[in-house]
């Protein structure tokens, strides 16, 4: 396991652990590489596994680590080897489970006979709550995420227990959106300053969701990613 990039790191509620990268450098990266003894396949404080498999593909998994951009850029790699459930036979597969969400449109993918590597920016325009664009990645031995430009903010949620859900939806400057309760456990990060119901709300800060639904408006100057996180 490579691991160049530092985090802060949040226990909420020790419901879940919350780590967001702080002054990143380009070039940094986090590796899960073939070496490792888990293959980096992780899980949960009761020995749940944190990997779920497509219903209909076993080259497909949910990932055990969710990784959320916030602000700035990534490169996501992902690599296979002989012996790995995922080869080149199966990336138009890929194609049509992951291509329809508008973020993995508007994003560059690159694919070769033994890769696939997205390049991920954040952008400025708004997007309403949705599942991350990579809900299922190829179960395959190797991936990566190196950072592109300094500064750039990537959330890692955690799992205590298994059966967390995740979605995320983007403001711009001045503009609001609704955010409903989830599950009987419900949290928001804010990836930039926000207003709630006239309270302030400081980037990279995480809230538990109470009542049915508030209003988030973006105070910054930057387009403001929102992580809901719910069980």
């Amino acid at each position: 396991m490579i691991f160049s990039v530092d985090f802060s790191v949040i226990n909420v509620n020790n419901d879940i652990q919350i780590s967001i990268s702080r002054a990143t450098k380009v070039n940094q990266r986090i590796v899960r590489e073939p070496t490792d003894p888990n293959t980096g396949r992780t899980k949960d404080a009761s020995g749940n596994d944190l990997v779920t498999l497509h219903p209909d593909y076993n080259f497909l998994a949910k990932g055990d680590s969710n990784y959320f951009l916030l602000e700035g850029s990534i490169k996501v790699r992902y690599e296979w080897f002989e012996g790995d459930a995922f080869n080149s036979s199966h990336i138009e597969t890929y194609k049509e489970v992951s291509g329809s969400h508008p973020e993995f449109q508007r994003g560059t993918v690159t694919y070769g006979s033994d890769f696939i590597q997205g390049i991920a920016v954040l952008g400025n325009e708004g997007l309403d709550w949705k599942q991350n664009p990579v809900s299922y990645e190829p179960n395959c031995s190797k991936s990566s995420i190196e950072i592109l430009e300094n500064n750039t903010r990537i959330l890692c949620p955690m799992q205590h227990e298994a059966g967390w859900s995740f979605l995320k939806a983007d403001v711009v400057p001045g503009e609001s959106i609704v955010a409903t309760k989830s599950g009987d456990k419900c949290y928001i990060v804010f990836g930039q300053t926000c207003d709630v119901n006239g309270t302030t709300i400081a980037k990279n800060d995480v809230k538990k969701l109470t009542s049915d639904s508030v209003t988030i408006t973006n105070n910054s100057s930057k387009l403001c990613r929102l992580i809901k996180i719910y069980k």
